[in-house]
């Protein structure tokens, strides 16, 4: 894409994100929402430089909406440090748009890695944008993939209710839905003092984002753990559709 006179290649960009305090729980351990919370540092930076961000899709009265995030931990994070972070597009099929993203510390180890799928939705239906193109420009996808995802979850589990939540207005971004990001809050509230231990030896973790939630939805959250895996589910509250899944595997 050439901005500003300078072809930019979007694999190429670097992008510097920060691991914070509120990052990272009483025990140093990165929690569920952090790797979300860095995703989006990255990805608004890197939209923001090629012009697909918000103020931009609006334009055709679309934003993106993400549907799945699927990532591999491949060293754990206990301090607060830099990281040097890249993401591409690259892959779409049918309406999900595929995106890589990698994350290195300053030594250039990978940290975590992972792939995304994402649709563009019309914000006056609500519903998808199933044309073939997008009405933006976007370079063509760069296919080199980052770890393996799906944009559903088709398990069945034996999950059974923990608990029944309130969206507050703290839960609610600028699409007048919960923001992606505080699943992955839900889901790590309802963990125990040991759940949350195992999750210094996480080895992959995986978001689906299903049905909206809105302001005053009142959604059950449910749970089905094993040895090996922690799932987390929430409800709409409407004849048991599930809102958001939050898979945790060690």
């Amino acid at each position: 894409m050439i901005i500003n006179g300078k072809e930019l290649i979007e694999h190429e960009q670097v992008y510097r994100v920060k691991v914070e305090v509120n990052h990272l729980n009483e025990n140093r351990i990165l929690m569920p929402q952090s790797y979300q919370l860095l995703f989006a540092q990255m990805v608004e930076q890197d939209l923001d430089r090629f012009q697909a961000n918000l103020p931009d899709t609006r334009k055709y009265g679309l934003a993106w909406a993400l549907i799945s995030i699927g990532i591999e931990v491949v060293r754990p994070i206990n301090d607060c440090i830099w990281l040097n972070a890249s993401t591409w597009y690259s892959q779409k099929r049918g309406p999900y748009f595929r995106r890589e993203l990698q994350f290195r510390d300053e030594a250039g180890d990978v940290m975590f890695q992972g792939t995304t799928y994402s649709i563009l939705l019309d914000l006056e239906k609500r519903s998808v944008f199933r044309k073939k193109e997008a009405p933006f420009h976007m370079d063509p996808p760069h296919m080199v993939f980052c770890a393996g995802g799906d944009p559903h979850f088709k398990e069945e589990l034996p999950f059974e209710t923990v608990e029944e939540r309130t969206a507050r207005s703290s839960d609610i971004d600028a699409l007048g839905h919960v923001n992606n990001c505080r699943y992955g809050a839900f889901a790590y509230d309802v963990l125990t003092e040991e759940e949350k231990d195992r999750l210094a030896r996480l080895k992959r973790i995986d978001y689906y984002f299903v049905s909206e939630l809105t302001r005053g939805s009142v959604f059950p959250v449910q749970k089905a753990a094993t040895p090996e895996r922690i799932a987390v589910r929430g409800l709409t509250g409407q004849e048991g559709a599930v809102a958001f899944d939050v898979v945790m595997s060690f």
